[in-house]
């Protein structure tokens, strides 16, 4: 017993180490960058310029990579054959008009703030949920884990992503199927992280949130129709189509997810047609399993629903096809469940248990995923495919065993019936 309790003393310390070095780090790489996120680098400027051209009365021309290449070559930014798209839905520009009439630094320093305290909000949205021993140690490791950095260097929205997510996570677990669904479709600017999820409300026959879901939807189809017209979506069409030939734009051997993966391994233009054959069957796999864990009916306040709720988020993110680092931000509110699951001992086996501690010393290593975001960043697929595995697992055992206790407890009430009533004992 005091050999493990030096164990777990020393990997608790180790982990604590990682945690405070990775935080430090990426806190220097965003006080170094602060003059080149200030000047136009980065993916906010995306949003700034989509946001200057509504308010220049020119929505109709917004998918013109003329019209965005126009708007963007007044920033001091090295000027490339095409320019860094906006090609989300219309609707989430509405965020931002107003920071569009600010200077660029001013904007993009108010929307750094404005995720930050998304972020605030969003730990105190999650950390009921969890065991409060362990909120601080939460805190840091959200901060410091690599693509929360990384979302606020690029500017990125996935930090709003994310909270659309917890919000679908805490309307499930008070049962307002409807505000669910609400929260879930208004994350459909990026529909590659909110349809997996849409799969599991079918799934689970929540009609009550896929009829919101699908409400929501058309509404913000319809407005984004009405700012773009219909020349508008062809455009935006167009520049999906076409995004492919640019490699600052699609880098696959970036993409921590399956396809990442898929290209590392399989490089080489003869081995193209392969590549996008082992990403479907292996995505098709992966979601069908995951809907499988999700057929049978159990309680928001099952630890299982957390759980198959958590693994829903990793397998979005390892299926979609357009990933880079900050949008593994959302595996975080996968990560922080799975942390309470494990230190509260509900684990079927202790191997989950080391299997998950495991994971978190290989995720916070300090310094490796700053040069894996050289061009190698889909290896950061595997370890998320481990999260898949460790989830998976843990919620069949949980699954099996309470199917066998089930049957246990129908046999013996069979039993007692059989007993009592069909076959009763001599009468007195």
């Amino acid at each position: 017993m005091p050999e493990k309790n030096t164990i777990a003393k020393l990997y608790r310390l180790t982990l604590a180490a990682f945690v405070a070095a990775s935080l430090i780090f990426h806190l220097a790489i965003l006080s170094e960058s602060r003059k080149q996120m200030g000047a136009g680098y980065g993916d906010f400027i995306i949003f700034y310029t989509g946001a200057q051209i509504v308010n220049d009365g020119k929505a109709k021309k917004l998918f013109k990579i003329e019209t965005q290449n126009d708007y963007q070559a007044k920033f001091d930014v090295p000027q490339l054959e095409w320019p860094l798209p906006f090609n989300h839905a219309p609707y989430e520009l509405f965020l931002f008009l107003p920071l569009a009439h600010l200077s660029y630094p001013v904007a993009h320093a108010i929307w750094s703030g404005l995720n930050l305290i998304l972020l605030i909000i969003m730990l105190r949205w999650i950390l009921p949920y969890v065991d409060s021993a362990h909120n601080f140690f939460i805190g840091a490791a959200v901060l410091a884990w690599f693509p929360t950095m990384e979302a606020f260097r690029l500017g990125q929205d996935s930090i709003l992503s994310t909270a659309l997510l917890l919000a679908v996570f805490v309307a499930l677990k008070r049962n307002r199927d409807g505000w669910a669904g609400f929260f879930l479709a208004l994350g459909l600017y990026k529909p590659q992280l909110v349809l997996p999820m849409a799969g599991a409300f079918l799934v689970t026959r929540r009609w009550y949130a896929l009829v919101a879901f699908s409400i929501t939807g058309v509404v913000l189809v319809a407005m984004s129709l009405a700012m773009v017209g219909q020349q508008g979506a062809f455009d935006l069409v167009s520049i999906l189509r076409f995004m492919g030939e640019h490699s600052f734009i699609i880098l696959p051997s970036n993409m921590p997810n399956i396809r990442g993966l898929s290209y590392l391994a399989l490089q080489g233009r003869s081995f193209e047609l392969w590549r996008f054959v082992v990403t479907l069957i292996i995505s098709l796999a992966l979601y069908g399993l995951c809907l499988y864990l999700w057929r049978h009916e159990f309680g928001t306040r099952d630890p299982v629903f957390d759980l198959t709720f958590s693994l829903t988020i990793v397998t979005t993110v390892l299926i979609s096809y357009h990933l880079y680092a900050h949008d593994l931000f959302p595996v975080a509110l996968s990560l922080v469940l799975l942390f309470n699951y494990v230190c509260s001992g509900s684990t079927s086996h202790w191997a989950i248990s080391k299997a998950y501690f495991c994971l978190l010393i290989i995720l916070f290593v300090p310094v490796v995923p700053r040069y894996l975001n050289f061009k190698l960043f889909g290896f950061a697929a595997s370890p998320i495919l481990l999260l898949y595995t460790i989830l998976a697992v843990e919620i069949y055992r949980r699954k099996s065993s309470a199917t066998k206790n089930g049957f246990h407890r129908k046999s013996n009430w069979v039993q007692t019936l059989t007993h009592r009533v069909i076959l009763p004992g001599p009468r007195k």
